[in-house]
């Protein structure tokens, strides 16, 4: 005997792009924690949310954070890239966005600029750099197990650097930076992280 065939139906989130602002504090951009006893409408975490005005689609996060995934245009849909600011720091420091699942393998394309701008396309006024990070890991989780060649082309009219590192965090790969620079550094990458089977 055959199963039933069961239909169902998924309903995400949708509205204008100020129905979906107003669910956060003014001003808010997705980033730090929200009081859910202050805000009780913003999205769970995994929730989407589609603004059908602007287009935009977003993923609900943990601690009341969200994240866009994408802007759909008249050709498709357009995902954004991670677009991070990178304070100055003397010894390397874990960038909690670069944590994923430990593969052997891993390309990550990167820029980074001086031009304090949410637009990753935005010119650095004396630093911009174009690169790519490869990572290459074993299972021993000891030091020298993961290994990153930045290869990279930039214009610095500084004496100012930025450096990159990857080491085991736990069963996952983390990257590390280090930079001199007086202030906050662009950091944005296109690439997609892929969860893995």
């Amino acid at each position: 005997m055959a199963s039933p065939v069961t239909v169902s139906r998924i309903q995400n989130r949708r509205g204008t792009q100020a129905q979906f602002n107003a669910l956060y504090p003014p001003g808010y951009t997705g980033v730090g924690p929200v009081d859910i006893n202050i805000w009780p409408n913003i999205l769970m975490p995994g929730e989407l949310a589609l603004a059908t005005d602007t287009r935009r689609i977003f993923l609900g996060n943990l601690t009341g954070e969200y994240v866009e995934l994408a802007a759909a245009t008249g050709g498709g849909i357009l995902l954004g890239p991670l677009v991070l600011q990178l304070p100055p720091i003397g010894i390397f420091t874990p960038i909690p966005q670069l944590n994923y699942p430990a593969t052997p393998f891993f390309t990550l394309l990167y820029d980074v600029t001086d031009a304090l701008s949410p637009d990753q396309n935005v010119v650095g006024t004396t630093f911009s750099r174009n690169g790519e990070m490869k990572i290459t890991a074993v299972v021993d989780f000891g030091p020298g197990s993961v290994a990153l060649t930045d290869t990279s082309i930039d214009v610095n009219t500084t004496l100012f650097d930025i450096s990159f590192t990857a080491d085991y965090n736990g069963p996952d790969i983390e990257i590390s930076y280090m930079h001199d620079f007086p202030g906050n550094l662009t950091f944005s990458s296109s690439t997609i992280l892929w969860l893995p089977f």
